[in-house]
């Protein structure tokens, strides 16, 4: 599941769309008013993640109706689409969505050199 996404979401207040990049058990993503981070894991096809959603730029409105919040995600893979839903713990808030995946990541191997910008 590693990779590069696009989500589209609905949630109370309308719909969104992001980018989202899984990466070694981390989600990191953001839109146009928000930046998402948090940590997935992977059973099998299917996608659990718990993502942390704060502002980017102020008075941006969101899907869900709060600045800030945290997010349980999950979905099933499906060819390169994985459908979730999520919820805000403790509220009866809900969010759809899918995510596609556009571009795998390059390999990571060993640590990236360091470029030298004094020259």
């Amino acid at each position: 599941m590693e990779g590069f996404w696009t989500i589209q979401f609905t949630g109370i207040q309308g719909w969104g769309a992001g980018v989202v990049t899984l990466v070694g058990g981390r989600v990191f993503g953001g839109d146009s008013g928000y930046l998402y981070e948090g940590t997935y894991t992977q059973q099998a096809n299917t996608l659990h993640a718990r993502v942390h959603v704060r502002p980017l730029a102020a008075g941006v409105p969101n899907v869900m109706g709060l600045s800030e919040f945290d997010l349980e995600m999950t979905g099933t893979l499906s060819g390169s689409a994985i459908p979730v839903t999520g919820s805000i713990p403790g509220t009866p808030l809900r969010l759809s969505g899918t995510l596609t995946k556009r571009q795998d990541l390059p390999t990571r191997a060993g640590v990236i050199p360091r470029l030298d910008l004094r020259s």
